[in-house]
């Protein structure tokens, strides 16, 4: 995907109307994304924070985790402020959500409303991320050894689309089961990391064999 293409883009304002700012979600351009937050004001007096995440909270919920992209956008504003945090993941439409949280400190005097991770805003994230242009094609060619997992999900066209690792296998002998190449597995798969050679994949994982899924 092209540098700098916007694959998300929203305006945010809290129910009570303290905080407002502007986020656009950017490709930068290595499977990675950048989120732009322009705009923001804020007048509680806290610092405050924004997160994806794949199941939206409520507002006035305790955050239990903090998620992809996590990043602190600052405190009360005497003007509109701007910064850019990173998104390391490949596929980021599956988050659904962009919290704005308090990060104040367990020991600020804050009300209970903005104690440390309260839930202050909520907004549904839409993504329009591009299909991918690919000359990947995936076909099974057979278990064999150091391959012998199961396609468990194929396309509407009968292509390969999920595989299912068995003990022992390993990235090249799966990735000439279905007649690509182990960086090509790797692009289908990005949290495999930077894998090369026969290394041993783990058992039960499952792996992305459709370019289109991405």
């Amino acid at each position: 995907m092209p540098t700098g293409t916007v694959v998300a883009e929203g305006d945010v304002a809290s129910p009570k109307g303290s905080i407002h700012f502007h986020y656009r979600i950017v490709s930068d351009g290595d499977n990675t994304y950048s989120a732009q937050y322009s705009r923001f004001t804020s007048t509680v007096p806290i610092p405050v924070s924004v997160t994806l995440l794949e199941i939206p909270p409520r507002v006035g919920d305790g955050l239990t985790f903090h998620g992809v992209g996590d990043h602190l956008l600052g405190g009360p504003t005497s003007g509109a402020a701007s910064s850019v945090g990173p998104i390391e993941e490949g596929q980021p439409s599956y988050l659904k959500a962009l919290v704005t949280y308090s990060s104040a400190s367990a020991s600020d005097d804050v009300p209970q409303e903005l104690g440390p991770d309260k839930v202050l805003a909520v907004n549904t994230v839409r993504w329009s991320v591009p299909v991918r242009q690919s000359n990947v094609h995936t076909v099974d060619g057979g278990a064999r050894p150091n391959a012998m997992g199961t396609v468990s999900a194929t396309t509407a066209a009968g292509a390969p689309k999920h595989y299912d690792v068995a003990q022992g296998d390993t990235t090249d002998a799966v990735a000439a089961r279905f007649g690509i190449t182990v960086q090509d597995l790797v692009w289908l798969n990005s949290d495999l990391g930077t894998i090369t050679g026969a290394q041993t994949l783990y058992a039960s994982t499952r792996l992305n064999l459709d370019p289109d899924s991405l």
